[in-house]
């Protein structure tokens, strides 16, 4: 029973907080972008400062 609660708990804020800072600009489609240097992501990152930003890592082993 605990289990159930919590995990709605978890549901209701992660939906809440979702759509707190949307903006109209949010909702169009985003481009991944392939770097080669960290200066690209050091650019990239800094160029969204006013956004929500994820930098995936991905290793083939």
């Amino acid at each position: 029973m605990i289990r159930v609660v919590v995990i709605a708990l978890v549901a209701a804020v992660t939906v809440a907080g979702c759509g707190r800072h949307a903006t109209p600009s949010a909702h169009q489609p985003r481009q991944l972008t392939n770097l080669h240097d960290i200066g690209q992501l050091r650019a990239a990152f800094n160029k969204a400062s006013n956004e929500p930003r994820l930098v995936v890592l991905v290793s083939p082993t």
